[in-house]
């Protein structure tokens, strides 16, 4: 029996595979026009550290992290886990500033950036893809991408905790 992949679609790649999926699109379907299918792909996101000071201190996205947190914060518990990046991962550095600094535009009330725009974003987005071993620092907002699966047996659990605890650890500024 084929189980359903990405957004409903039935996935044959990932059949027989035991571990974390690539399953959140890297640019969702309708944006990023004239990209290659590959930007439409899923992957597994992550950061490069566990509390990246160019994602909780960042002078140009101030609400970052926890629009990062956010998106995360949405079960009863929060798995944070680490594993070691292998030369056969599809692994890159995005700099997610890109999209970032449109979004913010829209947050802000200014203006919000046309298709066009948000579609440039998207492309200077994906064309920010460096090799995760050859990446130099240099981004405002790193993000790690990864277009293939990590098996569960390289994942390490740091820590479990309750997403009230994560929550209020955000509001009070303490990260």
């Amino acid at each position: 029996m084929r189980t359903k992949g990405v957004d409903g679609y039935i996935s044959f790649k990932f059949d027989e595979f035991s571990g974390l999926i690539p399953r959140k699109r890297f640019i969702r379907f309708g944006d990023g026009n004239g990209l290659p299918d590959e930007a439409h792909d899923g992957v597994v996101e992550g950061l490069i550290e566990p509390e990246p000071k160019s994602w909780t201190q960042n002078s140009e996205f101030p609400g970052l992290w926890r629009y990062l947190m956010h998106d995360i914060c949405r079960q009863t518990e929060i798995v944070f886990l680490s594993f070691e990046l292998k030369p056969t991962d599809l692994a890159y550095i995005v700099d997610r500033a890109h999209v970032e600094r449109m979004l913010y535009r829209k947050s802000e009330n200014e203006k919000a950036p046309t298709k066009n725009r948000m579609n440039n974003a998207f492309k200077k987005y994906w064309e920010s893809r460096v090799s995760a071993f050859e990446y130099d620092k240099s981004y405002s907002a790193p993000q790690l991408a990864i277009w293939s699966g990590i098996e569960f047996d390289r994942l390490n659990v740091e820590w479990i905790k309750p997403t009230s605890e994560v929550w209020q650890r955000i509001l009070d500024n303490d990260w």
